[in-house]
């Protein structure tokens, strides 16, 4: 197994400070539309997959960025399934207590997230 050169591993710092930066930049949009209450036509498509996205990847990636070294494949793998285990969770502590407020879980996710997302983007491993 070879060691990865200077150049592959900045370029990777650069990656992942850049998905950590969009993905601060699309819960802050989500939640702004939310708070807007936008739907309905070309602006509601894009609340719906700002939402979604950030849904599924931001808190995973916030997780991610503590991985040092790891190959992209498991960075992707264990962001992916942090975002559909935490959005899961959400939504069954929902369902079970009957407080169906899937505009709070968002703030509340965004806000949990984007301070580990803001920390990945300035300190990319």
């Amino acid at each position: 197994m070879s060691m990865p050169s200077a150049a592959e591993l900045t370029r990777a710092r650069t990656a992942r400070r850049g998905v950590a930066l969009m993905l601060v930049v699309a819960g802050l949009a989500a939640c702004v539309l939310s708070l807007l209450d936008v739907t309905g036509g070309t602006a509601g498509d894009v609340r719906l997959f700002l939402t979604i996205g950030f849904l599924l990847l931001g808190p995973g990636w916030s997780a991610a960025g503590f991985l040092r070294r790891a190959p992209a494949a498991h960075v992707w793998l264990l962001t992916l399934g942090v975002g559909v285990a935490t959005t899961l969770l959400a939504a069954q502590i929902m369902v079970s207590t009957v407080w169906w407020h899937p505009d709070l879980m968002l703030y509340i996710v965004t806000a949990i997230s984007i301070p580990f997302l803001l920390r990945h983007a300035v300190v990319a491993q």
